[in-house]
């Protein structure tokens, strides 16, 4: 399989090298920090343990404005997959939640993707703004822009997850199974039975300064930022404590049904 790595056991080896019968997964990475995320994926999978093949995506309409030549070797494109089929999926968020759908370059590629996947992929995890748009797209949820970001550290039906989003998704506005969320931040997962897909508004993959990272790049900025709820400790340290969660999460839904029959 293009530009697979394969995640056995807490290790990862080259496409080039023979790949073992595991799940196979397609990570469509929409982030700008492609290699950070990349890593916090490999690492949140490796952590349940699974043999599984990962392969890297990208959007084949998106317009890269930092060319990097490792990357798009690295990964293929949407259009270069649409021939194969997937155990499951990750598409992860992107910071553009302060556009309109139709404003973002890649939106009716998305679309597309939504419609493949339906046939050819089993089950799906759509992170943060991808979790709001395909959400939408299938029906499943409908949200809004808020003003005030959405940041920290969040439990919600004993799901514990980091947010960083300018959007919000109203109980009342879920139309599928309403796994996790509340008043305040909205729904937190929802899950759709039809197209076996979770739409998850946060980020279960963050590493733990993560959001430290993006908080002080924005006070070194001159924005003042307020801080993430319940994240740092008085010395303003970050703290992890949605790690087990995380795999949790995880862990369960690589161990469906759909996947282990």
């Amino acid at each position: 399989m293009m530009g697979c790595l394969n995640i056995l056991s807490g290790y990862s080896t080259n496409s080039s090298q023979k790949i073992s019968d595991g799940l196979n997964i397609l990570v469509v990475n929409l982030m700008p920090n492609r290699v950070e995320t990349e890593q916090q994926i490999v690492n949140l999978v490796k952590a349940t343990n699974q043999n599984i093949n990962l392969t890297f995506c990208r959007m084949a309409t998106h317009q890269i404005k930092h060319f990097d030549p490792t990357f798009t070797q690295k990964y293929v494109t949407t259009k270069e997959v649409y021939n194969q089929s997937f155990d499951a999926m990750i598409v992860t968020g992107a910071p553009v939640d302060n556009l309109d759908f139709q404003d973002v370059d890649y939106f009716n590629e998305l679309k597309e993707l939504l419609d493949w996947r339906k046939t050819h992929v089993s089950t799906c995890i759509f992170s943060c703004w991808s979790a709001w748009a395909a959400g939408t797209i299938d029906g499943a949820l409908h949200g809004h822009h808020v003003k005030n970001k959405i940041y920290g550290v969040y439990n919600t039906k004993n799901i514990t997850m980091p947010h960083s989003r300018f959007f919000k998704v109203p109980l009342d506005e879920v139309n599928a199974e309403l796994v996790a969320g509340n008043e305040e931040i909205g729904a937190t997962v929802v899950f759709n039975a039809k197209y076996d897909s979770y739409y998850v508004t946060g980020h279960l993959e963050y590493a733990t300064d993560t959001l430290s990272n993006e908080y002080f790049r924005d006070v070194h900025k001159g924005l003042h930022p307020k801080q993430p709820v319940d994240y740092f400790d008085p010395e303003l340290h970050p703290t992890n404590h949605w790690r087990q969660s995380a795999i949790k999460f995880y862990q369960h839904w690589l161990n469906q049904p759909v996947l282990t029959k």
